[in-house]
């Protein structure tokens, strides 16, 4: 047992923001000498583009493979336009995981020493505990946002959200009526870094005494060995062509406009949005999803492509980390997504938040009010059909750009990026912890091994 060869099975919640970084993390495991299965739906499989699948073939190798399998709907189900329906089909979907992993330990294949699943994924817990190996929970979300989502009614109770920007520094508003947090597993690990979440708040996402420890930013490794993890499980095909665009502009200038992968956005407010670019007058890069507005294309307005063409180009999908750390960009308006936002910080590009759901809020008031990297935009709200208007956009994107308070975030985008790179460098703080990681789940399996001999 001395040499036992760790071989992790990864499983994601099937979404953009959950299989990007947990595909890095697989990468940083495997480069360690960790065999890796990574779990694949059917649905999200096939909605990978050409380029995408065939880079996934690519990528198999002797220590390395995808598991693609049903998630027990049929293909035109609506899935996250019927979401209860497809969580509770994910949620019985742990025998249907566990036959494909038998199966697929063929001759050469180390035995499953771990499972390591998004929290989301709690179907999980069942088949490791069937298979006698621990269960790893990746939380895709900051600490502080992952502890405030599972206590939000708890915090309602107490008053303590809707958060008051005056109440942060006020001792007597100190949480304190949170209770241990409760999830099934015998390890957390955590996307974030320490510059942003300290380790106590970390360490709140322990079950019951077990580590949680800080790994990331899991992205920057790969990034820096030329690595385009995120497109190779890309849900979507991305548009390279908008880094040549990129190329030909001023450093700092370009306004980086995207909404990640789930959010949609009315007509109306499209039409807002895009006389709010123009009139900023800044040169801009617009994602613009096919199915931006309830599952299809949103219509601009009349001339609009024609009148920016000289300093605005738009896409369907872009090479977002690569966009992120190009010269020419100089301020991102976002979702406020937890990968969108760890992407931007270790970037040092400051952020104009316009959260959308789940976590965006919190991300958002935290950068502008904790981590001091971004701003709101002024009349976002919960309620969808809520529409702000061109001119308050216009505001907030001189806010970002011009002025001293843009120039302040970006002082601030420098300092995070510096502390980001150092987090997962050797020697820092998240690469130690990964290797904590490691020594301690070769401790755990061995000690199931011998349980179940």
């Amino acid at each position: 047992m001395n040499d036992l060869q760790l071989h992790a099975v990864m499983v994601p919640f099937p979404v953009q923001g959950n299989i990007n970084p947990l595909m890095n993390l697989a990468h940083l495991l495997s480069s360690r000498g960790v065999f890796i299965t990574f779990v694949n739906t059917e649905w999200s499989h096939n909605r990978m583009s050409t380029a995408a699948a065939a880079a996934e073939s690519s990528a198999c190798t002797s220590k390395f493979k995808f598991l693609v399998i049903p998630d027990g709907l049929p293909p035109d189900h609506g899935r996250f336009s019927k979401l209860p329906e497809y969580l509770s089909a994910l949620e019985k979907l742990g025998p249907i995981l566990e036959h494909h992993l038998l199966c697929s330990l063929t001759d050469g294949t180390p035995p499953i020493t771990c499972i390591i699943s998004v929290n989301f994924m709690s179907c999980t817990y069942e088949v490791a505990n069937k298979l006698g190996v621990p269960r790893v929970i990746f939380w895709t979300f900051c600490a502080a946002s992952s502890i405030a989502q599972c206590n939000a009614n708890l915090l309602l109770s107490h008053r303590h959200i809707p958060v008051k920007v005056e109440d942060l520094k006020r001792a007597d508003k100190e949480i304190t009526c949170l209770p241990e947090f409760q999830n099934k597993g015998e390890y957390v690990l955590v996307n974030t870094f320490d510059e942003v979440d300290a380790p106590e708040t970390v360490s709140a996402l322990s079950i019951n005494g077990c580590p949680a420890l800080a790994v990331g930013p899991v992205f920057i490794p790969n990034f820096l060995e030329g690595k385009n993890l995120n497109g190779l499980v890309s849900l979507s095909e991305q548009d390279d062509g908008c880094l040549k665009w990129l190329d030909a502009q001023e450093p700092g200038s370009v306004i980086y406009v995207s909404f990640g992968s789930l959010a949609v956005k009315s007509n109306e407010q499209l039409e807002e949005l895009a006389v709010g670019l123009e009139k900023s007058q800044h040169p801009f890069l617009w994602v613009l999803r096919m199915d931006i507005v309830g599952g299809k294309p949103g219509t601009l307005p009349e001339g609009f492509v024609e009148r920016t063409k000289d300093r605005g180009l738009i896409v369907k999908w872009a090479p977002q980390v690569k966009v992120l750390s190009h010269t020419s960009v100089g301020g991102f308006v976002t979702h406020s997504g937890w990968n969108s936002r760890l992407e931007s910080m270790s970037m040092g590009v400051p952020m104009l938040g316009w959260p959308y759901f789940v976590d965006q809020f919190l991300n958002s008031r935290f950068c502008n009010d904790v981590w001091m990297i971004g701003m709101d935009l002024k009349g976002v709200d919960a309620d969808e059909n809520l529409v702000v208007g061109r001119e308050e956009i216009e505001k907030g994107l001189r806010r970002l750009m011009e002025g001293s308070e843009g120039e302040e975030l970006r002082k601030r985008g420098r300092e995070l990026k510096e502390a980001a790179f150092k987090a997962v460098a050797e020697g820092g703080f998240s690469f130690l912890n990964l290797n904590r990681f490691m020594h301690d789940i070769a401790q755990l399996s061995k000690t199931a091994s011998r349980k179940m001999a």
